[in-house]
């Protein structure tokens, strides 16, 4: 009677070590060109969808924020929604497909033990290389808006990375959830759907906080994608994008703050995945 033999590497990390990662980046870089290539494959369009996709959501809500705040310069009303909705979507990529990743990927578990944060880390790259197709987008807003660039945008990646931190803190909690209970694939679009309305993507901060009691500010910037979103039109455009420090600090540090719960929780249950797949 055979016996399938477990290896466990005694040299793996209980909690995030950058050790792992580079350890084991050939397995990285290898599930990251498979997800990219399954992605588009058979699609008329092909790559041509990470233009499309952010694009048509760009032209949609940049015309209602146009009519809504009555603005005269609807070019530059539009630069600032893409800023905006190119991050949301970068967000909103990673958080999917991170929460997705584990369950998605589950047959690899029985054929070679590495660390599983490989797998999301994976989706990640993918998600990435559409983001950086789609600022296309802008750079030709940018062009035809007559935007000027300043000194800020050498802190533009910061924001960027500070976006997939977000997307990543919670799609692991949401990845370690999902291995349980399978309604999390059907949570996750609801919670981007509505959290896309609470966040300042086609409405900057000042028209939320405007509108709201000045006791419930502190709330709203608990929204972590509130400072990066800021951040990064503050990086693209200077003068006033961030509404108040205090609020924008409050919203980076919750950001981390998910990371932390996101890892741990993560690296609490990894070993029991295979209980549950």
């Amino acid at each position: 009677m055979n016996k399938d033999k477990i290896i466990i590497d005694p040299n793996l990390s209980s909690f995030f070590s950058w050790n792992d990662i580079i350890r084991y980046k050939s397995l990285l870089n290898n599930l990251a060109k498979r997800d990219f290539l399954v992605r588009y494959k058979q699609a008329f369009a092909g790559i041509m969808w990470a233009l499309i996709k952010p694009l048509m959501s760009i032209l949609v809500f940049g015309y209602i924020s146009t009519k809504i705040s009555n603005s005269e310069n609807t070019a530059t009303n539009f630069v600032y929604v893409a800023s905006a909705m190119l991050l949301w979507q970068l967000f909103s990529n990673v958080f999917n497909d991170v929460s997705n990743s584990i369950i998605s990927n589950s047959n690899l578990f029985s054929k070679v033990y590495f660390p599983k944060i490989i797998i999301p880390l994976s989706t990640i790259l993918v998600c990435l290389v559409d983001f950086f197709i789609s600022l296309i987008i802008l750079v030709v807003l940018f062009v035809i808006s007559g935007q000027s660039l300043h000194w800020q945008i050498i802190l533009a990646p910061l924001f960027i990375l500070l976006t997939v931190i977000n997307g990543l803190g919670l799609g692991l909690y949401f990845a370690t959830i999902n291995v349980k209970y399978r309604d999390v694939k059907f949570i996750v679009p609801v919670i981007l759907q509505f959290g896309m309305y609470i966040t300042p993507v086609i409405f900057n901060t000042n028209y939320y906080l405007d509108r709201m009691p000045s006791w419930l500010h502190w709330l709203f910037c608990l929204n972590p994608m509130v400072g990066a979103i800021d951040g990064f039109k503050y990086a693209l455009f200077g003068s006033d994008s961030i509404y108040n420090i205090y609020y924008f600090s409050l919203s980076v540090c919750v950001s981390f703050l998910f990371l932390f719960i996101g890892i741990k929780y993560f690296y609490k249950f990894e070993r029991n995945f295979v209980d549950y797949i």
